[in-house]
C-alpha cells in the first residue's frame, strides 16, 4: 500500500548576492550574511585523524545487556507486538539503557555519530533481528516511514536494481557518493558483511562548512541557494517529479547549521528540464571535492552485529562498491527523528514521504 499525503517540500531559501538568507516562516531560521559568518565550534566538526580509533566512537553491548534485548524481543513478539509497534514505552532496556543513552549523546551534542557493536546476529531470525533493531533505535528516536512503498523497514541489499533515477540506491551494490539521508537520523544494523567492498566512509559535514568559509565563501551563496531535487519515482501518478523548491545544502535554524545534501537527484533534475548552470557545476564539484579529501574521512566500515547511528544533519556518508559471496551483504535501515533534538531544521523526508516529518509538522502548527 502506497503512502498517500499531501506533498509540501516547504523550502523556503533565497540568495542575494553574497548573503544567503532563510525567509521567516516562523520556524526559528536565521538569516545571515556570509561577511557574519563564523567558524562552528561543535564537536561534530572533526577530520578522520582524530577517530582513528574506533574504540572511541563505539559502545559494546555486554552479555547482559545482550540478554535483556533479547528478553525484550521475545516479549515484544510474544505480546503481538511486531517492529512497527516497537516503542521505548514497550520496550523497556533498563540495564541497557545507559548506554544507550551515550550513543545519542554522541549523535546530539558529540561527533554526530555512534555505533554499538556486539549483537549476535547469528543467534536470532529475520523477526527477532529487526525488532531487538527497533528496539534499541526507538530509545534513541522515533522510527518513521522511509519511502512511498510506506515502509519502515529497509533491506539494504544487492537486489540487481540500477542505481538511477527511477530507483534508491539500498537496492543496488554500487558505489554511494558522500550524502545525507532523508530523516533526522539513520541507523543501520549489519547482519552479514560483502566478501570484497562495503565500507562504510563519513565526513563531517560541519567541517566542510568551515573549510568552504575559510577558503572560498562565496560558494556557500550557492549552496544556501540549493538545488532542485528528483524524487525519483516516489510520488503518485499526476504529482511533480522534481522537489517543488529549491532545497539548500546548508541552512541555518535555531542557530544550528543543518546540511542537507545528494549530489545525484541534483543532477537527474536535468531529466525534467532543469539546467545547472557552470557556477553551479563549479560549486558543487568543488563541495565533492572536499568530501573526497582523505583526512577528511573515517571508514567505520561496518561489521555483523553493529548498529550504526548517524546525525543526518551534521554527518554525510558513503558506501564503497561491493561483492557478494555465498553469503550476500544484508544490513537493515531505520529512519529516525528525534523530537527533543535542538536540530530543527529542513531534510528530505518531505521528498519521498510528503508531510511525514517533524518539521512539516512545526510548519503546519505554526501557521496562523
Amino acid at each position: 500500500m502506497k503512502y498517500s499525503g499531501t506533498y509540501s517540500a516547504g523550502w523556503h531559501y533565497f540568495a542575494k548576492q553574497c548573503t544567503f538568507f532563510a525567509i521567516s516562516t516562523g520556524d526559528g531560521s536565521d538569516g545571515m550574511c556570509i561577511d557574519n559568518l563564523k567558524p562552528i565550534s561543535e564537536t561534530n566538526t572533526w577530520v578522520g585523524a582524530e577517530l582513528a580509533d574506533r574504540e572511541s566512537w563505539t559502545h559494546e553491548l555486554t552479555q547482559e545487556m545482550v540478554d535483556e534485548v533479547a528478553e525484550a524481543t521475545r516479549g515484544a513478539i510474544n505480546s503481538g507486538h511486531g517492529y512497527k509497534e516497537v516503542r521505548r514505552e514497550n520496550f523497556t532496556l533498563p540495564k541497557t539503557s545507559e548506554l544507550i543513552d551515550l550513543a545519542h549523546a554522541d549523535l546530539e551534542d558529540g561527533r554526530g555519530f555512534a555505533v554499538i557493536s556486539g549483537w549476535p546476529v547469528d543467534e536470532f531470525s529475520y523477526q527477532e533481528n529487526v525488532t531487538a533493531f527497533c528496539g534499541v533505535g526507538a530509545h534513541i528516536g522515533k522510527i518513521i516511514i522511509q519511502n512511498y512503498e510506506g515502509d519502515a523497514i529497509v533491506d539494504v541489499r544487492d537486489e540487481g536494481v540500477p542505481y538511477s533515477h527511477q530507483s534508491r540506491g539500498y537496492r543496488s551494490n554500487k558505489y554511494l557518493p558522500f550524502h545525507s539521508d532523508g530523516a533526522d537520523l539513520v541507523a543501520l544494523l549489519c547482519l552479514n558483511e560483502a566478501v570484497r567492498g562495503g565500507q562504510s566512509l563519513l565526513v563531517s559535514a560541519t567541517r566542510v562548512y568551515n573549510i568552504i568559509l575559510k577558503e572560498n565563501p562565496d560558494v556557500l551563496d550557492i549552496l544556501g541557494r540549493g538545488f532542485y531535487h528528483h524524487r525519483r519515482g516516489q510520488h503518485d501518478a499526476g504529482e511533480p517529479p522534481l522537489s517543488k523548491r529549491r532545497i539548500p545544502v546548508f541552512a541555518f535554524a535555531n542557530g544550528y547549521l543543518h546540511c542537507c545534501y545528494n549530489r545525484n537527484p541534483i543532477e537527474w533534475a536535468e531529466k525534467e528540464g532543469i539546467t545547472l548552470t557552470n557556477e553551479e557545476k563549479a560549486a558543487l564539484d568543488y563541495f565533492d571535492s572536499i568530501l573526497e579529501r582523505p583526512e577528511m574521512q573515517v571508514e567505520t566500515g561496518i561489521s555483523k552485529g553493529d548498529m550504526q547511528f548517524l546525525n543526518n544533519f551534521v554527518i554525510l556518508h558513503s558506501r564503497t562498491e561491493y561483492e557478494d559471496g555465498a553469503n550476500r551483504r544484508h544490513l537493515v535501515r531505520l529512519w529516525m527523528e528525534n523530537h527533543a533534538s535542538k536540530r530543527m531544521g529542513e531534510s528530505l523526508l518531505d521528498l519521498y514521504v510528503p508531510g511525514t516529518s517533524r518539521y512539516h509538522a512545526a510548519i503546519v502548527n505554526s501557521t496562523p
